[in-house]
């Protein structure tokens, strides 16, 4: 029987508890952490990748390379996309003389251009069929047998066809081979409208692998699957390079918070005594420490390192087979500034460090006797340094006299545009105003960068060391050497000029 005191019974809730603290995890959220601290991915073609929000080609994006095994013909893409408002005005004709310049072809004649339907195409009416456009699309193609291919213009063409039918629309192409380096690439590039005129948007994804995948299948199609053998030496050929290689990248996939440990894996033993091979070689460059037999941890930084190494190596190949066996020693600038003094010689070879950016070098045989690899500002217009030319490097000026200005005419570490102006106009100088707009405009660019700050209108702080640090910050804005062409003549043409040289 129930008691009366059922009938008096209410319910009290409690004050709400503080949420400021940490949650308990749910859990599926604590099965889906440990499942990925197994290393284990989530199902599906996808797992990784952003998922497509926009863009044509959402669905050809998780459609390509379906087919492909791991055996599949390897080919890397290289993408930019330009906002040609945010670029300078000569960008877009710059790159297309880049590509097509001098030296590209595999007699090392100039490039030529190319499009789906000739072989001649004219870069000033494709660039001002892109005129109007909001962006621009730039591509290098390069695919690991690329020697192999031979007809880069067929293979480039089945592309692009195949990347129209994935895109849903006609696209306006042209592209270049360039066969002067070990790897034969292509550089292509797509104004960025469809064939209705509207604004052509890729999807991030289809940019990221779709394009890759689809190159893939024509090279496996036209090439056949790599063999056993092939896929075990190029492989191999990883093992020894100073560069960041396919392996290094499975390596650090595989790595955890206790290295890479090799105990108790039975699979694939051929493949573990390549990753093996590879970290012996790491350890000797000091990027990799042994643990115990089985276990490793690789060094922090190692992409970055490796990356750097690998430009290095190919800055070194360039210089020499710029100088054609000449023995000089070999210097490389990073640009970044650090060599004081300045370089004066000949343009024995120049290019493109950085293809896809436009970003050169030159390398000029200094009157050291030594050879100097330079890379260039971007922005740089190589067809004004030709081959041949005698060039200065030097780095930024190291003071500016506006700087000098500004620190003499400071009183107790104030600058005032009033003062300033009032002590010009005293002294009789032409030009006050004009001057002091000169020192306002300066003082600016250093306020943004932190060097002087502004109190009020026309009054600013300056510290005792501007100079040093306005040379800092002119040194990060202009990222790299000053080159001036001292003569367009080579040498050997001075000696016959009648004149001046």
């Amino acid at each position: 029987m129930a008691s009366r005191d059922d009938d008096r019974f209410r319910v009290r809730p409690s004050p709400p508890k503080s949420r400021t603290g940490p949650q308990p995890q749910r859990f599926v959220s604590q099965v889906l952490k440990e499942v990925s601290k197994a290393g284990t991915k989530r199902s599906g073609g996808n797992a990784g990748r952003p998922a497509n929000t926009f863009g044509r080609g959402r669905v050809a994006a998780t459609m390509a390379g379906r087919r492909l095994g791991a055996n599949a013909r390897r080919v890397i893409i290289k993408s930019r996309f330009v906002v040609l408002q945010r670029a300078s005005p000569h960008s877009v004709a710059m790159h297309l003389r880049y590509i097509e310049r001098d030296g590209v072809t595999r007699d090392g004649n100039k490039g030529q251009a190319y499009g789906a339907e000739t072989d001649a195409a004219d870069l000033k009416t494709f660039q001002e069929r892109g005129k109007g456009d909001r962006h621009q699309f730039r591509f290098i193609v390069s695919a690991e047998d690329g020697l192999e291919l031979e007809d880069l213009k067929g293979f480039t063409r089945q592309l692009m066809h195949r990347m129209e039918i994935d895109l849903e629309t006609r696209l306006d192409w042209v592209a270049v081979d360039h066969w002067d380096t070990d790897n034969p690439h292509t550089h292509i590039v797509i104004n960025g409208h469809t064939a209705n005129g509207e604004h052509l948007v890729i999807a991030p994804d289809y940019m990221a692998n779709g394009m890759r995948q689809r190159a893939s299948e024509i090279a496996t199609e036209w090439l056949g699957p790599r063999t056993e053998a092939e896929m075990r030496q190029s492989l191999l050929r990883e093992v020894d390079q100073q560069r960041l290689t396919s392996l290094d990248r499975a390596l650090i996939r595989e790595a955890g918070s206790d290295g890479i440990d090799f105990a108790g894996r039975q699979q694939d033993q051929q493949r573990q005594n390549v990753l093996r091979a590879r970290l012996q070689r790491l350890e000797g460059l000091g990027l990799a420490e042994r643990v115990d037999a089985h276990r490793w941890k690789l060094q922090p930084g190692l992409a970055v390192t490796l990356g750097a190494l690998g430009e290095r190596q190919d800055a070194m190949d360039t210089m020499r087979r710029a100088l054609k066996g000449q023995q000089r020693e070999l210097v490389l600038h990073d640009g970044g500034g650090a060599h004081t003094a300045p370089v004066i010689g000949r343009i024995v070879g120049k290019g493109l460090a950085d293809e896809l950016n436009d970003r050169g070098y030159l390398v000029v045989d200094g009157i050291d006797g030594r050879a100097h690899h330079l890379k260039l500002p971007a922005g740089a217009d190589l067809a004004e340094l030709p081959m041949g030319a005698i060039v200065e490097a030097r780095p930024p000026a190291r003071e500016k006299a506006v700087d000098r200005n500004i620190l003499a005419a400071a009183t107790e570490g104030i600058y005032s545009t009033g003062g300033r102006l009032a002590r010009l106009t005293q002294a009789g100088a032409h030009d006050p105003q004009g001057t002091v707009d000169v020192h306002v405009r300066r003082l600016e660019a250093l306020r943004r960068s932190g060097v002087v700050e502004r109190l009020g209108e026309g009054v600013w702080t300056i510290p005792g060391d501007l100079l040093d640090r306005a040379q800092q910050h002119d040194a990060r804005k202009s990222a790299g050497l000053v080159i001036e062409l001292r003569s367009h003549l080579p040498i050997e043409q001075q000696v016959r000029t009648i004149g001046a040289t």
